[in-house]
Order: structure tokens, then sequence, then C-alpha cells
């Protein structure tokens, strides 16, 4: 069943994503002269919009996760002092262990059998 849903979801939107790429097939150039709309100072090569679109895309994700594994710096340094005190405290355990003699057995008793 959640293979037919997802299966539903997703051939809509890839259908309007093809319609999108093959409609803005004409090639753009992004400027960031916000004066000079026919000749920018800093205007990129042209490329098709969904081209720029994809890039921009990609580079968000990219972005996105880089700020998440930023965010993480204090878990990760969290869990690696946890580790290092986990070894040491089974270090430790385990030379107590070793150093421990073992205790006496106390003696077996016997039975001893009378002659009557």
């Amino acid at each position: 069943m959640k293979k037919i849903l997802r299966w539903a979801l997703w051939i809509p939107i890839g259908a309007i994503l093809v319609l999108f790429l093959v409609a803005n097939r004409r090639l753009v150039s992004l400027s960031l002269d916000p004066f000079s709309t026919t000749d920018p100072a800093f205007a990129t090569f042209p490329l098709p919009l969904w081209l720029w679109l994809a890039l921009f895309f990609f580079i968000g994700i990219g972005l996105g996760g880089f700020g998440m594994w930023l965010s993480g710096r204090e878990l990760r340094l969290r869990a690696k002092a946890d580790r290092l005190e986990l070894k040491a405290m089974r270090k430790a355990q385990e030379s107590e262990i070793v150093e421990t003699p073992p205790a006496p057995t106390p003696p077996t008793p016997t039975l001893e059998m009378s002659d009557q």
C-alpha cells in the first residue's frame, strides 16, 4: 500500500518537473547589477533556466547539510568524551579483575566411615 501511495505521489511530481524543464529551455544570464538591465556590470554566462535553478537547489542542499553538521558539533564532542570515559572504565575494570587474586577454596568435607 505504501509503494502505491509513493508512486501516486512521485509520478505527478516527476511529470511536473519534466514539463518545467522542457518549458524553460531558453538561455538566461543572471545579473547582480540592479541598476542596468541592458548592460550589467556583472553577469554570468547564459545557461538554461532549469540548470540555474537545479544548481542553486543543490547548493542550498549542500549548505543546509553543512549547517546541520556544524550544529551537531557539541553532540559529537560529548559522544567522543563518553566513548573515552567508557574505554577508561573498561580498562580499569579489566585491571582490577587481573590484579585480584583468586579466593582460596575452602576444604571440602570428607565423610569418615566408622567401624561399628
